[in-house]
């Protein structure tokens, strides 16, 4: 136990250098499979995957795409297109980005910061060991298609000048982005690949008594005194991130029918806020 301890010492210290915070690549596809009954038909459901796997993929390089106002962007230029597999995977990108306005918030589970990479593996462990199966592959590849890739380059290159507009009226250092190309996302896709295979692996061998530990030593939520306590606590951060996701949906279709998407992220940070304000301020059960 002491050598697979180590390993994953090691394969943290390695993530840390490669992404920044952000629920891990099993937790995201458990959450989107929890969402998936309610907004996807199957024909289409890889695609959606394809997305809530895709803004981590993207947020190393170009941390401004992973946001809410680019994913309204994306569904723009994808419901533009009429192609269903794109409609989804644009929603599936957005459900991604809402639902870490839950476990991201200041007070949610994903505190505090320095540890949040040993939360977010060690979270993708119990999930793997205790929740996958029927409802969801959680070691499945769903990668991004040429099609895809060419509707984020696309809204990239408008949302992008957007913002550079939208900095020089406001008198404020325009910030330029990295260069974003198809050779430098095939990239990001091969280096998160080789990341997610990699956890894949560990997953496979991590004892459930260290990833237990793990989840209760570094608990948010201060009054906790077994691993059960932390899982009702992350059960209602899953709720939350559900719904929230189920929301930008709805709100997606809502407001592209106006012809403008700009209330988009207003109304997912209030539904997140007044999630937390009537908890006390926590997504915190215990």
């Amino acid at each position: 136990m002491h050598q697979t301890q180590t390993t994953i010492i090691i394969f943290i210290i390695w993530v840390s250098s490669l992404v920044t915070h952000a629920w891990g690549p099993v937790t995201h596809l458990y959450l989107c499979s929890l969402a998936d009954n309610e907004t996807t038909t199957s024909s289409t459901l890889y695609s959606f995957y394809a997305g809530c796997n895709s803004p981590d993929i993207l947020k190393k390089e170009w941390p401004e795409l992973h946001s809410l106002e680019f994913a309204a962007q994306l569904f723009w230029h994808a419901h533009n297109s009429t192609t269903d597999d794109w409609i989804e995977f644009a929603l599936g990108f957005g459900c991604h980005i809402a639902s870490d306005e839950v476990g991201h918030h200041s007070k949610g589970f994903l505190n505090p910061p320095s540890a949040d990479h040993e939360i977010e593996f060690n979270l993708d462990s119990m999930i793997y060991h205790e929740r996958a199966g029927e409802q969801f592959d959680a070691t499945r590849e769903y990668d991004m298609s040429e099609h895809e890739i060419d509707l984020i380059l696309k809204a990239a290159a408008q949302y992008t000048s957007v913002q550079s507009t939208t900095q020089r009226n406001l008198r404020k250092d325009i910030i330029t982005p990295k260069i974003i190309d198809r050779t430098r996302i095939q990239s990001a896709i091969n280096r998160f690949q080789l990341l997610t295979s990699a956890e894949h692996a560990l997953l496979r061998i991590q004892p459930s008594s260290l990833y237990k530990f793990e989840l209760q030593r570094h608990s948010f939520c201060n009054n906790v005194s077994n691993y059960q306590e932390v899982v009702t606590n992350f059960n209602l951060s899953a709720d939350w991130a559900v719904s929230t996701c189920i929301l930008w949906r709805r709100t997606m279709w809502t407001l592209i029918k106006r012809g403008d998407l700009n209330e988009a992220a207003p109304t997912i940070h209030r539904e997140v806020n007044e999630l937390f304000q009537a908890n006390n301020g926590t997504s915190c059960v215990i």
